[in-house]
């Protein structure tokens, strides 16, 4: 066999003995973790790379819209500092955030609860559902509840009966 003057020549050992590995002393197993390893940290970056992963999130703040904030006075009574009695001329004792509704920054929020006993005053007929604007239904019945406020009317006036008693 002739070989050509501008072949290249290998000149050196044969065998890759004398060339160090970098984990040539680990057993096999340790190997296959390390390749395991290998392979799961570059997945995970080409993951987050191109947007198929996203990071964890934090939760969302809690609710600070006026449904939300009306609601704890449906479902409870929060005690006579949040929501005081109300004497009614009947005897009845009401919740006044049922009576009077609820103050959410200088609007005030009214909640029915219809077709149970409720004193709002959609309720009550001191209003017509033509001088309310609902705000949300939230529910279904018997436990449907209907938050709205008054349209802006200066004609309408919601009375307090505890000032009348004395």
């Amino acid at each position: 066999m002739v070989r050509h003057s501008s072949a290249p020549q290998w000149r050196g050992p044969t065998t890759l003995r004398g060339v160090a590995w970098p984990f040539e002393g680990t057993s096999q197993a340790a190997r296959l973790i390390i390749a395991c390893v290998v392979m799961v940290v570059s997945s995970l970056f080409i993951a987050y790379s191109t947007g198929f992963v996203h990071a964890p999130v934090s939760p969302p703040p809690p609710p600070t819209s006026p449904v939300a904030r009306v609601l704890p006075y449906v479902g409870t009574w929060l005690g006579p500092g949040a929501d005081p009695l109300i004497v009614l001329p009947s005897g009845a004792r009401v919740k006044s955030s049922n009576y009077q509704g609820v103050q959410i920054d200088g609007t005030t929020y009214y909640y029915n609860l219809a077709p149970r006993a409720s004193f709002d005053p959609l309720a009550r007929g001191v209003v017509t559902t033509d001088e309310i604007q609902v705000v949300a239904v939230v529910g279904d019945a018997p436990n449907r509840v209907m938050i709205y406020t008054l349209k802006k009317n200066p004609g309408v006036g919601i009375q307090n009966p505890n000032e009348n008693a004395g």
